[in-house]
């Protein structure tokens, strides 16, 4: 009988739980694309119009974007928000709802800026905070690390 030792999962490798294994980035987004495309289908197909499906589908998937991303592509989930929602809006827009052509799908990405404001900033401030709780170098005093350029 053997036994399997639980390796430890390198800081660039983890979730927000140091025990996961995040997920790469293309998947983060696709998760927010997903759930971004899927309150904008609640939203199409129960009221019509683009509301509050849209806006909880949106924070939905990109604070779970930030949260289970590995550390190492914490950019990413920090600078996709906007670009989600503008797609979820043109692609939802087209799919569940009558927005108005080109002139009303621009009117409704101007006036969700709001929604797109604070799902960055929930965004950005989670990955600062994983940045700053996970580093990804060793910070231990005394070990002096070589200078690139010498």
């Amino acid at each position: 009988m053997t036994t399997k030792t639980a390796a430890r999962l390198a800081t660039a490798d983890t979730s927000v739980l140091s025990g996961v294994r995040g997920w790469p980035s293309w998947a983060v987004i696709v998760l927010a694309l997903v759930l971004t495309l899927g309150g904008t289908a609640v939203d199409g197909l129960t009221t019509g119009l683009l509301a509050w499906g849209l806006r909880i589908g949106f924070y939905v998937g990109v604070v779970l974007a930030a949260l289970v991303v590995r550390r190492a592509s914490i950019f990413t989930p920090m600078v996709q928000p906007p670009l989600v929602l503008v797609v979820g809006i043109v692609v939802g827009g087209m799919l569940f709802t009558q927005v108005g052509g080109l002139y009303g799908t621009a009117l409704k990405i101007i006036g969700t800026f709001p929604t797109m404001a604070i799902g960055t900033a929930a965004a950005v401030l989670i990955g600062l905070i994983r940045i700053l709780a996970q580093p990804m170098r060793s910070t231990r005093q005394g070990v002096r690390t070589p200078a690139s350029h010498v």
